[in-house]
């Protein structure tokens, strides 16, 4: 994930290419009228990836094509920057993933540039609590202008008033090297969705566990005209950890 307008060198690597070739094999079996509880199967331990996260960088989405793959199922999609900021692709990428049966979560990309009960009321106008399926999510990659303990407090601060709106603990994304540097161990009791780009798991500090890995951010999905991150989740974990109903 990064901020909005930021570029990114992408290469294709090889197990991207070959989840690839899997899913333009099997395109077909699934279309708008799968349901959501397609989506919710049982886990398939050997599928290359179980979802995606998506932002503005993503350009205009055909989800009737990505509705086609046998392997994504759920969907982030960034909401919502510091107090001000809306992605205008939002709406439609909700619905339209929605419509294909993926489940759907929402994310805010946390800055130090504005206060946290604004940052707070911008993602809560954008990710209304209807149009959720799962748990939502923090993106904090940077410190910007705060110290590590001013980090710490403010995250600490917005996770609390997503929880109190949301009902749940909101799920904590970040790299791997950031996270282990400056939100490690405060925040391993959360759900954890860990971006390394590798294939290794992600090792955290203090006998953390992520939720999800974000293991590669030069994915391909057909229906999609950029890059993609793509995602495992724990060998032990499942939909339900980070289901909000």
């Amino acid at each position: 994930m990064e901020s909005e307008g930021r570029n990114r060198m992408k290469w294709l690597p090889l197990v991207v290419l070959m989840a690839l070739l899997g899913g333009m094999a099997s395109c077909g079996q699934r279309g708008a009228s799968t349901s959501r509880a397609a989506h919710i199967a049982p886990r398939d331990s050997t599928a290359p990836y179980d979802g995606i996260d998506i932002s503005s960088h993503q350009g205009d989405i055909d989800w009737a094509k990505v509705g086609n793959d046998p392997y994504i199922r759920f969907v982030y999609i960034k909401a919502t920057e510091g107090a001000t900021y809306q992605s205008r692709h939002y709406r439609y990428n909700v619905a339209g993933a929605r419509r294909q049966g993926f489940l759907v979560g929402s994310y805010h990309y946390v800055t130090s540039t504005s206060p946290i009960d604004q940052q707070a009321r911008n993602f809560f106008m954008q990710a209304t609590r209807e149009s959720q399926d799962l748990i939502p999510m923090l993106d904090v990659e940077e410190r910007g202008a705060w110290s590590r303990r001013q980090l710490i407090d403010s995250v600490s601060k917005l996770a609390a008033l997503l929880e109190r709106h949301y009902g749940r603990k909101p799920m904590i994304y970040s790299t791997i090297d950031f996270y282990n540097k400056n939100l490690a161990p405060q925040f391993n009791k959360y759900p954890l969705y860990i971006g390394r780009y590798s294939s290794s798991k992600p090792r955290i500090n203090w006998d953390g566990r992520y939720t999800v890995w974000q293991f590669t951010e030069n994915g391909i999905i057909p229906g999609i005209d950029a890059y993609v991150d793509l995602c495992h989740f724990h060998d032990d974990g499942w939909l339900d950890e980070i289901t909000l109903h």
